[in-house]
């Protein structure tokens, strides 16, 4: 789940958490999962179904190669869209959703997303 702009401007973190049943993967990420099978679809946001989680290891990235069109989104992680797009040649658009983030763990990883609502 990724909030709306309305939300995070307002803080709300912990209110979407108790409300929606879902988690936030990292305090500072804002990118949250489901902790119910069936996703909200009256989240104040986009909803995804997370299909994979890649590490940040060549080896583990190495799964992302036949990817050529993604929809790349940045949350706290130290590089930037542009510099994700250039390093692996990916255009804008396409099915492909992924997030680039850091877990509470630290872990820095893309998630593999396909659009719900």
């Amino acid at each position: 789940y990724e909030p709306n702009a309305a939300v995070l401007k307002a803080g709300a973190y912990r209110t979407l958490s108790q409300q929606f049943d879902v988690a936030a993967l990292h305090p500072n990420t804002h990118l949250y999962v489901g902790t119910s099978a069936q996703p909200r679809l009256d989240f104040p946001g986009r909803v995804f179904r997370l299909n994979d989680v890649v590490g940040f290891s060549k080896s583990e990235l190495r799964r992302l190669a036949t990817l050529r069109q993604v929809n790349l989104t940045v949350r706290n992680f130290p590089s930037t869209v542009a510099e994700l797009r250039k390093r692996f040649k990916w255009s804008e658009g396409g099915e492909h959703y992924l997030f680039a983030c850091t877990l509470s763990d630290g872990k820095k990883v893309m998630l593999v997303c396909e659009k719900v609502k």
